[in-house]
């Protein structure tokens, strides 16, 4: 009779530590689009800083005006990532559940996405009135 219990501890210990796995799994594969996505886009400030530079020598001509828009568009960019990288704390999901861990996450990622799309849309004009 002892049996049974003892093989239902088992298979009980069994699938929480299963369970376990997973919320660590999905807690990894979450955080790796998020570091993925941040490792993506600092490249990109690299060439937001390059641009703002080119642009600066324009700013004084006929077109200033739009040249001085666009090296602020590429200013809140460079912002936006830094404001980011200033509160993102991988060091706080320790102290989190699993649902916490993956809504930070997730609510990480989103705004990671937000800033690739201001970014990408302010360097794809900038690199437009270049040409």
């Amino acid at each position: 009779m002892k049996s049974i219990p003892l093989f239902s501890l088992s298979l009980l210990v069994g699938l929480l530590v299963s369970c376990s796995q997973s919320e660590e799994t999905a807690v990894k594969e979450l955080n790796d689009s998020v570091m993925t996505l941040h490792d993506e886009l600092m490249p990109k400030t690299e060439q937001i800083i390059q641009l703002k530079t080119s642009l600066d020598s324009m700013s004084k001509g006929p077109d200033s005006v739009h040249v001085k828009k666009l090296i602020q568009s590429l200013d809140k960019a460079d912002n936006e990532m830094m404001n980011w990288m200033h509160q993102y704390s991988i060091d706080s999901l320790s102290n989190m559940d699993f649902k916490a861990k993956m809504i930070y996450l997730h609510d990480q990622f989103t705004k990671l996405k937000s800033v690739e799309t201001l970014t990408d849309s302010t360097l794809n004009a900038a690199n437009q009135y270049k040409k």
